[in-house]
């Protein structure tokens, strides 16, 4: 093979070389490119997950079993109005270290979107009840659990519980925290449990 014919193939054989090189670098980057895109994915699945995981499991729950009910009710700064009443009324005096209860403390808010009077037009007897009636004696409850006009408040009035897509609610008050104490359960609720209306009232 003469000279001129050597040359000629190894250019050939070169163009082979380089073609095949770019092939395979076009291959390789294709290759992690999926990978990378697969795995973000993944990621992206599994972040929707977790979101969801703990977004879907209802009211926020904290364990504060060295507590009692009547220094949990005290210290929820939401909760001050009904925390007011709570001991004005005597009914926080009522409710020992001993024994199970469940209070439902309604949110300030829940106070400030009362019609104007509804509160300050009440009689001392009226406000005991009212708050006797966010109370249930004897027992630590799980609203999501119990039967509408099972339970039994303080006051010695029905209370009526649903729930609806893991969203508890009692009466028409939805729960939007818990707190469990030491001697029971404490539901921040965002709305006043009023009291059915007796016939002398």
């Amino acid at each position: 093979m003469n000279r001129s014919n050597r040359g000629i193939w190894i250019g050939v054989i070169a163009i082979i070389v380089v073609i095949a090189l770019g092939w395979w670098w076009i291959a390789a980057n294709q290759s992690v490119n999926t990978m990378t895109n697969t795995d973000m994915a993944t990621s992206t699945v599994s972040t929707s997950t977790a979101t969801t995981g703990t977004t879907s499991g209802g009211p926020a729950v904290t364990d504060r079993s060295s507590d009692t009910v009547n220094s949990i009710v005290a210290s929820l700064s939401d909760g001050s109005e009904f925390a007011s009443l709570y001991t004005s009324t005597g009914v926080a005096g009522l409710i020992g270290s001993g024994g199970q209860f469940t209070v439902f403390v309604p949110t300030n808010a829940a106070f400030a979107a009362l019609p104007s009077g509804t509160i300050s037009n009440m009689t001392a007897a009226q406000l005991k009840r009212l708050v006797e009636y966010s109370i249930v004696n004897g027992r630590a409850i799980q609203p999501g659990t119990e039967m509408s006009g099972a339970v039994q408040a303080y006051s010695g009035d029905p209370l009526n519980f649903s729930d609806l897509n893991n969203i508890p609610s009692v009466n028409s008050s939805i729960i939007v925290s818990e707190y469990k104490g030491s001697n029971g359960v404490v539901y921040l609720v965002n709305a006043v449990l009023l009291p059915p209306q007796k016939s002398n009232e």
